[in-house]
Formats: structure tokens, C-alpha cells, sequence
């Protein structure tokens, strides 16, 4: 049987919320941003939890909620976006990763 855990969507999207707090961690004035580190952590944690609650759901709401994860996605890339304005950490890596899962997502998202 075919389990979540095994979807590479969501195995991504949860080694990337590591990576979100990892970049945390390691920066200490953007660590005391609170208001921007909680936007990036719950957009980033929005990615795998929808991916999980949609996947136990009828095909019409597992659509939706990958294209809710596809959003937070994209959400995060423009909080990365902010940090690199802000704080000016290089986070072009991680943009990119964000981005190529929001398309992994979306080309998943249409076999709905």
C-alpha cells in the first residue's frame, strides 16, 4: 500500500522545512525577526501538511489541497526573497528548490 511518506513531493517538502530552520539557526539578526521567521516556518510547514491532509482526501479536495501547498510554496520563495532584501543572506539555492518543488507539486497536482 501506498503511503505517504512515500510521495518524493512531500519527502522534499519536509527536508526543506529543515533547511528553512537551519537558515534560521544560523543567522542570528535574522533569528530575531520574529515576525518574518514565523511566516517563513508556517509557510514552510504549510507545504508538507497540506500535501499530508490532501492526500487522504477524495481526488477533488487532494487537488485543491496541493494547489493550497503549491501556494505556500511560492510564499516562501518570497519570504526568501525578503531576507536576501533585508538581511542580505544568500538564499538563491533555496529559492530554487522552493520553486522546483511549487512545479513538482503542480504537475502531481494535475494527474487529479
Amino acid at each position: 500500500m501506498f503511503e505517504i511518506k512515500d510521495l518524493r513531493i512531500y519527502q522534499k517538502s519536509l527536508s526543506l522545512v529543515k533547511e528553512v530552520y537551519i537558515l534560521i539557526k544560523n543567522n542570528y539578526k535574522l533569528s530575531k525577526d520574529y515576525s518574518l521567521c514565523d511566516q517563513i516556518k508556517r509557510a514552510s510547514i504549510s507545504v508538507p501538511a497540506n500535501i499530508s491532509e490532501g492526500f487522504f482526501r477524495s481526488k477533488k479536495s487532494t487537488k485543491n489541497y496541493l494547489e493550497i501547498s503549491s501556494g505556500s510554496s511560492n510564499e516562501v520563495v518570497t519570504h526568501l526573497k525578503v531576507i536576501f532584501l533585508v538581511y542580505e543572506i544568500n538564499t538563491d539555492k533555496l529559492q530554487e528548490e522552493y520553486i522546483i518543488l511549487g512545479k513538482q507539486i503542480n504537475a502531481f497536482s494535475s494527474k487529479f
